[in-house]
């Protein structure tokens, strides 16, 4: 599996979803919220991360890309581990697996996640 892959699992969990794709990140740009998704690569090897977050219309953004950021990760340690594994493209995974898993992790961690954020209200509330 490569970069370009996971981006394509992103395509199919986030389109639907109403998610339009810019290079590396998938924005939502509706109501009072914009919601991000972005794909970043580790500098230190071929590892991902998954982050997501959100921009408050109404406040100047200045320097930074989300006013509310977040990366794809468990309090659970053992499914925190997990999803770091299924990141990492220098394990043993088979391709197969890891794509299934992940496709699994999108729709079950991050959809519900970012979805449930729909104005200030609810931002505040999470």
């Amino acid at each position: 599996m490569n970069k370009s892959e996971i981006a394509g699992l992103l395509d199919e969990a986030l389109k639907p979803a109403g998610f339009k794709r810019k290079g590396n990140y998938w924005v939502d740009n509706k109501g009072e919220l914009t919601r991000l998704v972005n794909l970043q690569k580790s500098d230190f090897g071929d590892f991902f991360y998954i982050n997501f977050g959100y921009v408050l219309k109404n406040i100047p953004l200045g320097m930074h890309r989300m006013h509310v950021y977040n990366r794809l990760t468990s309090i659970d340690f053992n499914e925190r581990a997990r999803i770091q594994a299924l990141l990492n493209l220098e394990n043993e995974i088979r391709d197969y697996e890891r794509e299934t898993h992940l496709r699994e992790v999108l729709n079950t961690n991050l959809l519900p996640k970012i979805q449930s954020v729909n104005s200030e209200d609810d931002l505040l509330r999470d």
